[in-house]
């Protein structure tokens, strides 16, 4: 594969990144809320800040690429740009599965929609522990690791709203005070 079918392919998981975002139904908003249930994603925001990053990286990758094909650096074009779409390629992954994410709060239950996997059921009054999980970062972000039966169920990640999720699952007497890094 040479240098410029590589330049195209950089550019191609961006814009097909921007096309499904602007096809995305629930355009800029985080909640949804409904009369019988609430949805939260990841906040638009942030997934747009993903493909503005991915687009940032191809246009690097191509200057990069073409300054090498030109003998200012001595690096081959391909080896340039092979980097630039792993690079590009990995973030488009990870786009698509921050975008699938999502949960979905009832009266008496949780719908989690892992990054990858099938849909987690998950039963209030079923839920025996709660922990944090994860390294308090500087913005204080820090997962929330749901226990039945013993054994891990499910994880509410950091990025979503979890105050107001916790407040519709209200199960604070299991919810744990340690931290677990």
């Amino acid at each position: 594969m040479n240098q410029y079918a590589l330049m195209i392919v950089s550019i191609v998981f961006p814009i097909l990144a921007t096309l499904i975002e602007a096809m995305n139904s629930a355009a800029g908003i985080s909640e949804r809320h409904h009369s019988h249930h609430d949805t939260f994603v990841v906040e638009t925001s942030f997934s747009r800040a993903i493909i503005v990053a991915m687009f940032f990286m191809s246009i690097v990758g191509i200057i990069l690429a073409w300054l090498c094909a030109m003998g200012v650096f001595t690096s081959d074009p391909v080896v340039v740009m092979s980097f630039f779409v792993a690079f590009i390629g990995v973030m488009f992954v990870m786009w698509l599965g921050m975008r699938r994410y999502r949960v979905a709060v009832y009266e008496d239950y949780m719908d989690i929609t892992p990054f990858v996997g099938g849909n987690v059921h998950v039963v209030y009054s079923d839920i025996e522990h709660m922990e944090w999980y994860g390294l308090r970062k500087g913005s204080g972000y820090r997962n929330l690791r749901i226990y039945i039966n013993g054994r891990p169920a499910g994880m509410l990640w950091g990025i979503l709203d979890l105050e107001q999720i916790l407040m519709r699952v209200d199960r604070y007497d299991v919810l744990g005070r340690g931290s677990y890094s």
